[in-house]
């Protein structure tokens, strides 16, 4: 869930701009399903989504940055949240590039086996200048085009692989601060044993007093009784 720009934070207005980015192109992705493989507009959204995934990797990329100059004027809590936030917006880059490169790659095939030959190419398939009659690539630009997806595919392997090493390190603070208060909680039982041990032992200490106390009064009465005795014989 993204925070909201109550501030006029600068990066909260980066994080806005960077979300509603993937939204188009995720947009730009339904649209060009819609369309047929071989037609114009099918083409030309793919190179607008393909300019817009690069755009969308390198404003992630300035987006972490600018998160990790101003992290130390945030509470820790904020800087994790907003940490995630952008874990989040690179989780659904990947996702877009994946989505990409699934839809070229059977683009490529339908146009390759779209003739039904039982071979696509001469034995000259070096030769750039060879063309199919059905299709307007090149060797050269199915080259090209399969170099663009492996691209796209590394960065988001790059990307996912940032991602997980991030929440591989928060798992390690985590487990720290869990060890942490662990042994808080032992020397506070301790503790704890320690007192009742000692309480015990006063509450006995207590009664035993009290029981002493309570019988001075008997002794007193008794002194006393013998001495109204003694009075009372001595008298005629």
């Amino acid at each position: 869930m993204a925070l909201i720009n109550i501030d006029g934070d600068p990066w909260l207005s980066d994080l806005d701009a960077c979300e509603r980015l993937s939204n188009e192109i995720q947009s730009q992705l339904v649209a060009r399903n819609r369309e047929g493989q071989l037609s114009r507009q099918y083409s030309s959204i793919s190179g607008q989504v393909r300019v817009r995934l690069k755009q969308f990797g390198s404003e992630l990329e300035q987006l972490n940055k600018k998160l990790s100059y101003i992290s130390s004027s945030l509470t820790s809590a904020e800087a994790e949240r907003r940490q995630r936030l952008v874990e989040g917006l690179q989780s659904k880059l990947v996702q877009l590039q994946r989505q990409f490169s699934s839809v070229e790659a059977s683009a490529e095939r339908a146009s390759l086996f779209a003739s039904g030959s039982s071979r696509l190419f001469d034995d000259d398939d070096d030769d750039p200048a060879l063309i199919r009659p059905e299709s307007s690539y090149t060797v050269a630009d199915l080259r090209a085009q399969q170099t663009r997806i492996l691209e796209d595919q590394n960065e988001g392997l790059d990307a996912l692989s940032k991602v997980i090493s991030r929440q591989k390190e928060l798992a390690s603070r985590i487990g720290g601060e869990v060890d942490r208060h662990n042994d808080i909680l032992d020397d506070l039982a301790t503790t704890m044993e320690t007192t009742d041990a000692r309480l015990d032992r006063e509450t006995r200490q207590i009664g035993v007093v009290t029981v002493q106390d309570s019988t001075w009064g008997y002794w007193t009465i008794i002194g006393i009784l013998a001495a109204a005795i003694i009075i009372v014989a001595i008298l005629p």
